[in-house]
């Protein structure tokens, strides 16, 4: 058996490698390293190629994640499928550890896995069965960069949607992303290393490789980011359609409060019928006031999240949409359910109207 491995991301190469040892066992592993840093869509982060001894071949998209969890499965699974229609390749995930939890959600979904502890998942291949499992991490799983963490993904979702902010002071960035001066220089450091701001020949700094940029950020904003944001979820006293839930804000603080998920691609795309809703709300406003104005009521699997902003509310409102919050905020929201085909449409329709043209320009500069 020959594995042929094309690594397109330079970030996943050493997780890729330590993966692949594992199919070394199986037959023979090349590595190839192609690094794209273009394109304004994701790309995946490699391609696996099987080669039986009788010349017949099978195919994956890869993806390498470091970090996967139930909160992000969502996300990371809508990105294989989405991966996996556009090349016609079957989805594969590479990991750190994929726990017995996850393995049984990654089964379900059928989606290939293997990770860096010795566990492996690939059942559905007409040319080969590997299944290995209850293998455990010999170390623990390596710690997330600080560009990553929750500050961090702050300053990124600045840069992101406003890449021209990199040529603002860094105590202006500081403000607008909600974080310190000190967190603010430490975090464009790290991205500097990680080679996603790049110093350009006028002397000013640049966001690059914003598509694969916004992968680790939108996984981030699910796992680390949006938890800290203090997500309340209610359903309504009164069966009203989420359309009208805007009306029901107190006056006093319609200006503060933006709309995003799914009620606000809503709103915009006119291509769907909400059937949730998600309030940012700034954070230590009082929300007595606005849940007894719109009838809300408590409740663990309510279709109403209220979460608290981060930085200015300035900085996250959707140009030229009222009270609506940024379009990356609105495209990310849309994975936190279950993958669905109208979510992922809207979520298309936003990246290709909304989110590309600032790709576009950003790697234009």
């Amino acid at each position: 058996m020959h594995f042929w491995l094309s690594v397109h991301d330079r970030n996943a190469l050493p997780l890729f490698e330590r993966c692949g040892t594992l199919l070394e066992r199986f037959g023979r592993l090349e590595v190839r390293e192609d690094f794209e840093t273009s394109g304004t869509h994701p790309s995946s982060d490699g391609y696996l190629t099987i080669t039986a001894p009788n010349g017949m071949t099978s195919h994956y998209v890869c993806e390498a994640k470091q970090r996967i969890d139930l909160n992000s499965f969502s996300n990371v699974v809508a990105l294989l499928r989405k991966f996996a229609v556009q090349t016609g390749m079957r989805p594969l995930l590479f990991a750190e550890y994929v726990n017995k939890a996850l393995a049984e959600r990654l089964q379900q979904a059928d989606i290939a896995y293997i990770d860096a502890a010795g566990n492996v998942s690939i059942t559905a291949d007409p040319l080969v069965y590997i299944w290995l499992q209850g293998f455990k991490p010999t170390e623990p799983v390596g710690r997330v960069s600080r560009a990553f963490q929750s500050t961090g993904l702050q300053l990124i979702a600045l840069l992101l949607s406003r890449p021209k902010a990199l040529g603002q002071t860094y105590r202006e960035i500081a403000s607008q992303a909600g974080l310190s001066l000190g967190s603010t220089s430490r975090v464009i450091g790290d991205l500097r290393t990680l080679g996603f701001i790049r110093l350009i020949a006028s002397g000013q700094d640049s966001l690059v490789n914003t598509a694969n940029l916004l992968e680790h950020w939108e996984l981030g904003y699910a796992t680390r980011l949006r938890p800290r944001l203090k997500p309340q979820t209610f359903h309504q006293a009164e069966n009203r359609p989420l359309e009208e839930l805007y009306e029901l804000l107190p006056r006093a603080m319609r200006n503060d409060i933006l709309i995003g998920g799914e009620l606000a691609a809503a709103l915009v795309t006119q291509h769907l019928r909400p059937q949730t809703a998600t309030f940012h709300v700034p954070a230590r406003q009082p929300l007595l006031p606005l849940l007894k104005e719109m009838r809300l009521i408590p409740d663990q699997k309510g279709n109403i999240v209220i979460l608290e902003q981060f930085g200015e509310t300035a900085a996250w409102r959707w140009e030229g949409k009222a009270n609506l919050v940024n379009p990356l905020l609105v495209h990310a929201e849309l994975f936190q359910h279950a993958p669905d085909d109208r979510l992922r449409e809207a979520a298309d329709m936003i990246f290709d109207q909304y989110l590309t043209p600032i790709f576009n320009e950003t790697a234009a500069v």
